[in-house]
């Protein structure tokens, strides 16, 4: 028996008009749609930073004060003392900016919906989008995701390289645009790394390949994070192998591009921590990360939990329940009759 049976997600991409292209091509549009995504969302981005710079008086005086040694001639100190204050205040964004970013990550559902529909002519059930199941999936994935992030935080706390503490206020209307926000950047992520690459692969690649290519495309979309290490790099191709196997077991993308949004939102909301080295963010509790050695190695240090081996082991645990879990039986497309002898036109083939 087929460990990862055809689905009908699978069964609808091999559908498409287009001819199924080699598996480079593929990978190679999957990084010219994200480049033109981000490009728009950098213009876009681009000019609220610059309002946000040019309208803080804060960052405007360290400027300044950064002109005066320009004035001075010392233009490598000028240029050392800018680039200190710029890092300094990205790492110190206005929370309304934060959202910006996470909704803008919609200009890439919209670059891949046009190609994927318009251009191969996919359908959208080809990208895991069809209605059947939609509630009882999304709700799922929220679920878990919440408890497999906060399991890792447990085996963080367990560990002593975090300290947990209430914060003292909670801003539930900031909590739930950042709850919208992320719903945004989860299923942007999983739609182009899971519902595109993967699937568009499946056609004339084993499943093994689809897996393995897009799970190091997702991990490589990270590397310009702030404080990435390669155990953040790993863990972030280990979620891409335990997204990867979540959407073939189900059969659609709606409920891994839940857990994924909720993963972020619990991450950075719920215990305050930072979000694949994002900056701090509104959230219910807080979470000081310890900076022993040992520590780091569990919570991640500056890029946060998924940096850690908190996050390893959750991850790999998952993987080995998907592994073993049947495939929902009500996505198992039907399997294609064998032609007989008797069926065979006269003449044979």
């Amino acid at each position: 028996m087929d460990m990862f049976p055809e689905t009908y997600m699978l069964h609808e991409a091999k559908q498409a008009r287009t001819r199924v292209l080699r598996p480079v091509v593929t990978v190679l549009i999957a990084v010219l749609l994200f480049v033109i995504a981000s490009t728009v969302e950098g213009m876009i981005l681009g000019t609220c930073t610059a309002v946000w710079i040019f309208t803080d008086d804060a960052v405007t005086e360290k400027i300044s004060a950064a002109g005066g040694i320009l004035a001075d001639g010392d233009l490598n100190a000028y240029i050392e003392n800018i680039t200190e204050t710029i890092n300094d205040a990205m790492a110190h964004q206005p929370i309304w900016l934060i959202l910006v970013q996470l909704f803008l990550t919609a200009a890439v559902i919209v670059t891949v919906l046009i190609y994927a529909l318009k251009i191969e002519k996919r359908s959208a059930a080809s990208l895991g989008l069809h209605r059947r199941g939609l509630i009882p999936e999304y709700a799922a994935g929220l679920l878990i995701g919440a408890v497999i992030f906060s399991g890792a935080v447990g085996i963080c706390a367990l560990s002593g390289s975090i300290t947990l503490t209430p914060a003292e206020s909670v801003n539930v209307p900031l909590l739930l645009a950042f709850f919208v926000g992320f719903l945004v950047q989860g299923f942007s992520e999983e739609l182009l790394c899971r519902g595109l690459l993967m699937v568009s692969l499946s056609r004339g690649n084993p499943v093994w390949a689809c897996v393995t290519v897009n799970s190091l495309f997702f991990a490589i979309l990270h590397l310009g994070n702030p404080g990435i290490s390669l155990l953040a790099f790993l863990n972030l191709a280990l979620f891409g192998v335990f997204a990867s196997l979540y959407t073939l077991r189900r059969g659609s993308l709606w409920g891994i591009a839940a857990l994924h949004s909720v993963w972020n939102f619990v991450q950075g909301n719920l215990w305050g921590i930072s979000v694949s080295g994002m900056s701090a963010m509104p959230s219910v509790f807080r979470t000081a990360l310890g900076t022993e050695k040992a520590d780091v190695l569990f919570n991640g240090g500056a890029f946060g939990l998924e940096g850690g081996i908190g996050v390893t082991i959750v991850l790999v645990l998952g993987i080995g329940v998907l592994l073993f879990m049947p495939t929902k039986r009500s996505e198992i497309a039907p399997a294609k009759p064998e032609t007989s002898e008797a069926d065979m036109p006269a003449g044979g083939l």
